[in-house]
């Protein structure tokens, strides 16, 4: 009876084995590695095995035994092969070790497979229906090989499989790694009473291929139910639904809801049970054309929830059968009502953009074509000799290029504010220039419309605050300009007010009034939006970008201040803010009408030759040329003038002399115009209170504050122009020092000016008969004359020093040691020079040397270095050619 049963145990778990490895390999497409084909051949050969063996037990000729049983061997061996690739993959063997080990077994299944086929190994008999087998007692040497094979490979396994485990991380590979353990113990277990017994005299029996189909099904059942080698959807279906960021809702064929996931049970309020209009705000109309639209291919919408407060991106569509008839519907949905509301604030934005476009395309050009239009008239004026309307046209270009200036400082003031990168600069500053200031900005424009400006001053406000003098005068100036712009006719007004006074702190109010188009009360919230002009249309022939006001907002807020708009619409605004400013001079600052006469008649009398003798000055820079300038800018002055070339150079003068301005170039070799000062801070000397004025050619927005936040007393920037250095000089010089002798009859001066002037003229007409473009065709004349004050003998004189301070062996030293520092502040030097004597074209590629050496694009220098000093060198030779 026993072996019936162990026949039947074969056939059933043969198939069975052999069904679950080919359904295996077919199902599982997701599984990791080559899992699916080990699985398949466990299965196959299994298979084979119990079958090939239970074939054997039914055999009735049993001269046909041994060859059955050859086919039984070879499956064995296959099986455990199989177990070896598997075991030298999933452990991480290296490929080389790999293939050793795989070939090994091959050839050691190989010999077994040879030896083992002996007929006479065995001696086969048939007792009770059954076949049977006992060990040939004269035939030994195949069998013990045979148990030394399967001992080998079942060694080889386990030392595999302890590697394995060392690398194993995850519970469900240790989950599968005790499958296998288990596997092949039954494998051992099953293989008893087929191989041991006939040694022992006992009838072999055919169980080792139950214990491969078992060791089969075990393996198949780790790999699915431990999951450790595939994904299942039927897993993950459930968390995956809950997971995504988006609802998913499957419909029934009747379309009753079947399925939700969290995110729409979350996001609606309707019920599994319920129908698509409890969830949305839709139509039974709208619900079947989307059914039908759906059920063939995806059906994309918007729908809003019931409270009309969400909305939702939704696709629908049908999931079929394999006969091609509904099954159910599935549809997927997400929240987009902040997209929807991004979209309509952008749309908003991008009209605004689009304003905004317009109207800075208007106020951009409409200066620029003042500058261009005013530059080709003075040009003709002046060829004409018309020297009156070339003035007045002069006095336009400069008014346009202010109103350029102040569009741009706005825009780039916005962007600072908004970006968190406005810093307030306080100084010490006067009430009276700043407001002074701004009377004389606003007084011609109110005055050509026909306007009254009225300027009303608390004279017991202190003289003297500190502040951002810098901001509190662009405050003023937004709404003075506002005021002249959006009134027709009437007056407009400043009024200056002293709030209240606690310790060192004031607090002003600041007022302006006008009799303009005033502002609807609705309208008044939108006055500070970036951009926004009110009445558009009305308004469409005012000047404006809309900035102005955003931006004074945006000030007072930064100052701790307050503003306040009151305004009647066709009547007149009045715009106010209140601030706090430190006290430095409590001293009342008086009548301002009386200290604005006053400062107007001294205006007046700096226009004639100023007169400084008994002035010591020290200029301080490294290039010969920029220290010429300046002192043939002050030659009529009599000013003692003192020049250094070095900033070390500077510190021993002023250790040893006292000065009454020291101007002090940024950019030098070795001791920087910045780190001179630092170092004359902290060291003893005669200077301590002297001003010191900033020389240099970095005129970016910003640069003024950052060199008054060094210590710097002002700010020059280069090419220097007579008038600002004039102007500096009556700022800071002592007033005593300042003599300002009368046009009619300047002091001892008149005659030897005369002189002067003659011995010029004869100079240039008799002994270079030729005129400068002639003489100097590859410069820019009369760029280089406006630097020289239109003085031709200096001109030429700056042109002569700029030859002899030839800088070409110090820019290649630099360049050829790599020492960008140095290099640096010689180009920096040579676009100077260059642009002073109206070398353009130099000038800027010097200035691209220097931004690249500034920036640290190397690359730029040596691939350009070349090309420049050759120009340099050219520039020279031509010049002196006609010296």
């Amino acid at each position: 009876m026993i072996w019936i049963l162990n026949n039947c145990a074969l056939l059933i778990l043969g198939t069975i084995a052999g069904v679950m490895g080919v359904s295996f390999y077919l199902r599982n497409n997701s599984s990791a590695g080559n899992i699916r084909r080990y699985i398949l051949f466990y299965g196959v050969f299994s298979a084979i095995w119990c079958l090939s063996y239970a074939l054997l037990g039914v055999m009735p000729d049993i001269s046909l035994c041994p060859y059955i049983r050859i086919i039984g061997l070879a499956s064995i061996c296959s099986f455990l092969m199989n177990e070896v690739f598997l075991g030298t993959e999933m452990a991480g063997i290296s490929k080389r070790a790999s293939i050793i080990i795989r070939i090994s077994a091959a050839i050691a299944s190989l010999i077994d497979i040879l030896l083992f086929s002996n007929r006479a190994l065995d001696i086969f008999v048939r007792e009770d229906g059954y076949t049977r087998w006992y060990a040939n007692p004269q035939v030994y040497m195949g069998r013990y090989i045979h148990y030394v094979y399967e001992i080998l490979m079942f060694l080889l396994l386990f030392i595999l499989a302890i590697i394995w485990l060392k690398k194993i991380r995850l519970k469900r590979s240790r989950k599968f790694m005790a499958f296998l353990f288990m596997a092949n113990f039954s494998l051992l277990f099953f293989s008893i009473p087929d191989t041991v017994f006939p040694n022992f005299g006992l009838p072999g029996v055919a169980t080792s291929g139950i214990g491969g189909a078992v060791c089969t099904i075990v393996i198949w059942y780790g790999a699915i139910v431990a999951n450790s080698f595939n994904v299942s959807v039927g897993n993950i279906t459930h968390r995956l639904f809950d997971f995504i960021e988006a609802g998913v809702i499957v419909f029934d064929t009747d379309r009753h809801i079947a399925i939700m996931n969290a995110y729409a049970e979350n996001h609606l309020s309707g019920e599994k049970s319920g129908k698509l209009n409890d969830l949305f705000n839709i139509s039974e109309a709208d619900i079947n054309n989307m059914f039908e639209k759906g059920a063939n291919e995806i059906y994309s919408t918007r729908l809003w929830d019931k409270k009309g407060e969400k909305a939702y991106s939704v696709k629908l569509n049908s999931v079929k059968d394999t006969y091609g008839e509904p099954y159910c519907i599935l549809m997927v949905f997400a929240d987009i009502t902040e997209e929807i509301e991004l979209a309509d604030k952008f749309a908003v934005a991008s009209q605004a953009k689009s304003q905004f476009l317009a109207n800075m395309s208007h106020e951009i050009r409409t200066p620029i074509n003042g500058i261009m239009g005013m530059n080709t008239m003075l040009i003709d004026e002046l060829d004409d000799g018309n020297v009156e309307d070339a003035r007045k046209y002069a006095m336009n270009i400069t008014s346009a290029s202010q109103t350029l200036l102040s569009i741009i400082n706005d825009i780039l003031d916005i962007s600072k504010i908004e970006s968190g990168k406005m810093e307030l600069i306080p100084v010490e500053y006067e009430i009276f220039s700043v407001l002074n200031d701004c009377y004389n900005m606003t007084l011609s424009r109110a005055e050509e419309k026909g306007l009254k400006f009225e300027i009303d001053i608390d004279s017991s406000i202190p003289s003297v605050l500190y502040g951002d003098e810098v901001h509190i005068r662009q405050i003023i100036n937004n709404f003075l300009s506002n005021a002249v712009k959006y009134t027709r006719a009437g007056k407009i007004s400043l009024c200056l007010k002293e709030l209240s006074r606690k310790g060192d702190n004031v607090e002003l109010s600041i007022e302006v009034t006008d009799t303009g188009i005033g502002i609807k009360k609705e309208d008044v919230s939108k006055l500070f939006k970036n951009f926004t002009r009110l009445d558009e249309q009305k308004n469409r022939n005012i000047e404006g970008t809309g900035l102005g006001l955003s931006l004074t907002e945006k000030l007072v807020k930064l100052m701790g201040g307050e503003i306040n708009v009151e305004s009647e619409y066709g009547k007149g605004s009045t715009f106010s803010v209140k601030l706090s400013q430190k006290i430095v001079n409590a001293a009342p600052v008086g009548n301002f009408s009386n200290q604005y006469n006053e400062f107007v008649s001294q205006k007046k009398e700096n226009t004639s030759v100023l007169d400084i003798h008994g002035a010591s000055l020290l200029v301080v820079d490294d290039v010969e040329m920029n220290i010429q300038v300046v002192k043939g800018m002050l030659k009529k002055t009599r000013a003692n003038i003192d020049t250094a070339y070095s900033g070390m150079e500077c510190l021993e003068k002023i250790a040893k002399n006292r000065y009454d301005i020291i101007f002090l170039d940024h950019m030098m070799p070795e001791m920087d115009g910045i780190e001179t000062l630092e170092r004359m801070r902290k060291q003893d000397n005669p200077n301590t209170d002297t001003p010191v004025i900033i020389l240099t050619a970095n005129a970016v927005v910003g640069a003024k504050e950052m060199y008054l936040e060094k210590g710097f007393a002002d700010y020059l920037s280069k090419p220097i122009r007579r008038d600002d250095l004039i102007d500096m000089l009556c700022r800071y010089l002592p007033k005593t020092m300042v003599n300002v002798p009368s046009i009619e009859n300047p002091e001892g001066n008149t005659d030897d000016n005369a002189v002067s002037i003659e011995a010029e003229s004869e100079t240039v007409h008799i002994g270079n008969p030729k005129n400068l473009e002639e003489r100097f065709p590859m410069l820019d004349t009369k760029m280089g004359m406006n630097y020289c004050m239109n003085d031709e003998e200096f001109y030429v004189e700056i042109i002569e020093t700029y030859v002899q301070n030839d800088k070409r062996q110090l820019i290649a030293d630099a360049f050829a040691a790599e020492n960008w520092k140095d290099y640096e502040t010689y180009v920096h030097a040579l676009k100077s020079t260059s642009l002073n004597i109206g070398a353009v074209e130099l000038s800027e590629h010097a200035k691209a040397l220097e931004l690249a050496a500034k920036e640290g694009n190397y690359g730029y220098i040596r691939e350009n270095h070349k090309k420049v000093f050759d120009e340099y060198s050219e520039m020279l030779n031509k010049i002196k050619e006609n010296i």
